[in-house]
């Protein structure tokens, strides 16, 4: 019962951090549906949905390892841990700096050829260029707090960064519309980068050493060895998931199925913060374990948090189902039709849930590559399905439920397999 309980503490505080931190997002979403038109309120999500994939594939492929690496040296010297995180810092902003570059050259291109060379778009990414380089940072210093397990600074955190960012977004998105949007989202990112820098420079007070660049660069190579399976997986399901929403502008020739869609899928984002909570708090507690060899522990941690997610992403499933009609009517009654998508996305995020848990398992026992493998496949079943079917919001949707069902049937047999 108090492995339970620690799990249920750490996954309460981390989830109020979530929670609070993404309402920002979460009102700047409906507030923008209701102020922008359709078709505007559709580009805007696509330049979000373009941001976001490219911040998943650095954070989710960098993310688990760096949690994994610092819940590892966490109590150890302070020279080991002074050199990690000299390392982690390193690594992100060189691939930041990749990243800005290559969007700077390429955007109007990306635009004329996947947006239909819709002119707005293009200042809009350029603005985006800003919104990742601050999100990117933001996830990096809360992935160490995760690590040295500091869930209630990260809660404390979230709470002001809200609360100071939410009357900007509103000023900015009332007075500014498109523009306002994107620059209320950039500045409520800069805001929860700073908090969470204040805490985390309160906790990593260390004696001061000389940098040793030779071990930085020896631990960044290491970290991205580790980090390369998990890397491609995810630079293959974040081009799948948005190159999806491409195919669905191309085929309808406007944004306003996408409109719909994202509206929907916000509220799956919201079954992923709150099972992310848990999921995240097992990745420093199995590295650990599985570094002192208890199996028993490490399956027993591991069950529990499979049982506590499933009821969790079951529970409110249900809810956002039944009342789907009334929660799509939030954004305005041209939304309505996207009910059904909600109810979708609300199974989908049953196997997601499932599925994360997997995940973190795979990366703890640095089995990285069976992450690689199982998301190669699901991609080729889902777009299987996508192209051999008209494509609209609806059939979206199942294409998304089926990437993450075959997701957690490959991971549930590799599992069986190796156990």
């Amino acid at each position: 019962m108090s492995l339970i309980k620690k799990i249920l503490n750490h996954s309460f505080w981390l989830l109020i951090a979530n929670s609070i931190g993404r309402l920002a997002m979460f009102l700047t979403n409906i507030l923008a549906a209701r102020v922008l038109s359709q078709e505007v309120f559709g580009q805007f999500m696509m330049i979000r949905s373009t941001v976001s994939m490219i911040e998943n594939i650095v954070s989710g492929s960098l993310g688990s390892p760096m949690i994994k690496r610092v819940a590892e040296v966490n109590h150890t010297h302070d020279k080991e841990l002074t050199t990690i995180i000299s390392s982690l810092f390193f690594i992100n902003i060189l691939i930041v700096s990749i990243l800005v570059v290559f969007l700077y050259l390429f955007i109007p291109s990306i635009v004329e050829i996947f947006f239909m060379g819709t002119s707005s778009l293009i200042n809009g990414f350029y603005i985006g260029i800003f919104l990742l380089i601050i999100s990117i940072f933001s996830l990096m210093i809360q992935n160490i707090l995760i690590g040295f397990e500091e869930y209630k600074k990260l809660a404390i955190s979230s709470f002001f960064a809200s609360i100071i960012s939410i009357p900007v977004i509103l000023f900015l998105l009332n007075n500014y519309a498109f523009y306002g949007a994107l620059f209320g989202i950039i500045f409520y990112f800069t805001v929860d980068f700073l908090l969470k820098a204040i805490q985390f420079n309160k906790i990593f007070r260390t004696t001061y050493f000389p940098i040793n660049f030779e071990f930085i660069i020896q631990e960044s190579k290491q970290l991205l060895k580790f980090s390369t399976p998990l890397f491609i997986s995810i630079l293959l399901s974040s081009i799948a998931f948005w190159y999806a929403r491409v195919l669905l502008i191309n085929s309808t020739e406007d944004f306003k199925s996408l409109a719909i869609f994202d509206a929907a899928f916000q509220w799956l984002t919201i079954i992923m913060i709150i099972t992310g909570a848990t999921t995240s708090v097992a990745l420093p507690k199995l590295s650990k374990l599985i570094n002192t060899s208890n199996d028993l522990h490490v399956k027993k941690v591991f069950y529990i948090n499979i049982i506590i997610n499933f009821f969790i992403a079951f529970t409110i499933a249900l809810v956002f189902s039944y009342f789907s009609k009334d929660i799509m009517s939030l954004y305005g009654t041209s939304y309505i039709d996207g009910s059904i998508v909600l109810q979708l996305l609300a199974v989908t995020s049953i196997f997601f849930t499932i599925s994360s848990i997997f995940n973190k398992y795979m990366v703890a026992k640095g089995k990285t590559y069976n992450i690689l493998f199982a998301t190669f496949l699901s991609i080729l079943i889902m777009f299987s399905y996508l192209l051999n079917n008209l494509l609209d919001i609806f059939h979206l949707a199942i294409s998304f439920c089926i990437f993450y069902l075959t997701l957690t049937f490959v991971y549930v047999v590799i599992y069986w397999k190796y156990k």
